[in-house]
Parts: structure tokens; sequence; C-alpha cells
């Protein structure tokens, strides 16, 4: 592995604390690569069950993608090793609420740690073009997607007009 794809793997070490009940848990930023396991998990799931598709079976499509990808993003703290074996072994431990709850965890946490084109707004990325400006090697730029950086820059080169 490249140094440089070495040194982006290590800038998503970051690990969110969370507790569900008394239950402490970790939660790490997920990867392309998780992501897309997640997707092709997601599909076989609902091939097994003999589930297609359709309109009327989305919910269950991203219910299950919620969970597969929960599955992979959830760790135990201290070994940040998976705290479940499967999305299904995850599914019968956690309630929906539960699920959700985490879910909603997890985004903060991407928005957080990985924050990309899709949820950084106008007055975020102000404020970390002032960031830039104050600290041109602010460590949180590590962290942030190609898309974010390209606005970034694009910023910087080409204000936008007040």
């Amino acid at each position: 592995m490249s140094e440089l794809l070495n040194r982006l793997k290590m800038s998503r070490a970051a690990i969110a604390r969370v507790t569900v009940g008394e239950v402490p848990f970790g939660l790490r930023v997920l990867t392309e690569q998780d992501y897309l396991e997640a997707g092709f998990a997601t599909d076989a799931a609902l091939k097994a069950a003999g589930v297609e598709l359709s309109v009327a079976t989305a919910d269950l499509f991203e219910d299950e993608k919620a969970s597969q990808l929960l599955a992979r993003a959830l760790v135990d703290p201290n070994s940040l090793q998976p705290v479940a074996a499967s999305a299904r072994e995850l599914r019968q431990a956690l309630t929906r609420n539960d699920r959700a709850w985490l879910a909603d965890r997890y985004l903060e946490h991407e928005k957080q740690f990985s924050p990309s084109e899709r949820t950084l707004s106008a007055d975020e990325l102000s404020a970390l073009v002032d960031e830039v400006k104050k600290n041109p090697a602010t460590p949180r730029l590590n962290d942030s997607s190609i898309a974010t950086l390209k606005r970034l820059i694009t910023a910087l080169v080409s204000p936008p007009a007040p």
C-alpha cells in the first residue's frame, strides 16, 4: 500500500463513543469498500429471502442496508473489533428504535470526521475556508473527501460574491 493510501486509511481511525442502554459502543467511519460490501450483502439477503426489489419492498431494502452498514460501523470501543458477526446477529440484538438512533449517531459522526460535498453547507464551507486561512495545515483536511477539497480550493481561488 502506498504511503498516501496508508495515511488516508489511518485518518479514518476516529471512533465515536455511544451508549445504548448501559452498553458502550464505538462507531467507526465506513470506507467506500464498506459501503460497496454492504450493498452487495443487502442485495444477497433480499434475494435469499425471495424478496424482489420494488416500490412495495423499498423499505425492506433500506432497513436491511442500514443493518448491513451498522454491522460494519459498530465496534467494541476498546478493541475496535466488530460487535456483530453479521447484520442478522445485530438485528437480533437491536430494537428498531435502537437501530434508528445508532444510524443517526453514525451519520453525525461521519459528517464530523468525513465531511463531504453532500453534507457541507455553505456556512460550514465558509467556516472551513476561514479555518484553512488561519492554519493551512489544519488536521481537519486529512479527513475531507475529494469533493470537499475541490470545493474548498475553488472557494479559496475564486471566493463567492458576497
